[in-house]
């Protein structure tokens, strides 16, 4: 097949699900968004407004201790660059290391905080008009070991994002086609996921790789990740940057900065993420 035509069919089959997308939002009257800043809940967010309006859109995001801090600057600066003055943006705190079935870090933590951070989102919504709830789950995400997707079932969320068969490669597509400026940004997750199963999560843990994974993005290594046991760090570094963290003069620098913040031990390891 002549490779030209096979592009053109990707990108005949992408608008077409976008074109879903929209129709599928159509139907609502009002929704809020879960938004989070990465190109999945932009792109729906973008999607909802087109579909209904300004209007009758609204963005809702969770700010807490597992919120990367670099993750949360983004995301308010994807969300002035394109909703601005159009959709409302809702910020909502919530204290996860109040919950003990999320401190104690088994393997349902991700369930136990998806609940209840969604039933936040919910629970907000009481007094508004806004009934239905949109989540930005793909559907690579739905081919994944997710605990967090059962919780969004429960609660009744929709994700219209796999109603249109969308994965993560054509989200990205159609963000770029359209402008969206984080189109090509990392895949990210909560801070709680870099610390190592049963290991309990604090509130000091979840600052010391905060700290060090702002440090790495400061240093040019964008979409790190530190995983953790406690005293012992690696790095999780994308494939393209090996090579630069490990020049020495790179290397000196973090793992002197890590050793400060009591990460006794350093490893490396890489990723197509």
């Amino acid at each position: 097949m002549d490779p030209r035509s096979l592009f053109e069919r990707v990108e005949i089959m992408s608008s077409e699900k976008f074109d879903r997308l929209i129709k599928s939002i159509a139907r609502y009257d009002n929704v809020a968004v879960a938004y989070s800043g990465g190109v999945d809940s932009t792109l729906l967010l973008y999607a909802a407004r087109t579909a209904l309006g300004s209007g009758k859109v609204t963005a809702l995001t969770i700010i807490s201790a597992v919120s990367p801090t670099y993750v949360v600057e983004k995301l308010r600066s994807v969300f002035r660059e394109h909703f601005s003055g159009e959709v409302e943006h809702k910020e909502i705190n919530a204290d996860p290391l109040a919950w003990k079935d999320f401190v104690k870090n088994d393997l349902k933590r991700c369930y136990f905080c998806k609940k209840n951070m969604y039933s936040l989102l919910k629970d907000s919504m009481k007094d508004e008009e806004y009934p239905i709830l949109l989540d930005g789950t793909n559907t690579d995400d739905i081919e994944e070991h997710r605990p967090g997707l059962k919780a969004i079932r429960e609660l009744g969320i929709k994700t219209p994002l796999v109603d249109a068969d969308l994965s993560k490669d054509e989200i990205r597509k159609i963000a770029q086609e359209i402008g969206l400026s984080n189109h090509s940004l990392p895949s990210n997750s909560c801070l709680a996921t870099r610390v190592a199963t049963t290991r309990v999560i604090d509130k000091e843990i979840l600052k010391r790789i905060d700290l060090a994974e702002t440090f790495l993005l400061k240093a040019g290594f964008a979409g790190c990740r530190v995983k953790t046991t406690g005293s012992y760090a690696i790095i999780e570094v994308q494939a393209a940057d090996v090579d630069k963290i490990l020049r020495p003069v790179n290397r000196d620098k973090i793992t002197s900065y890590f050793h400060s913040l009591s990460f006794n031990e350093v490893g490396l390891s890489f990723t197509q993420r």
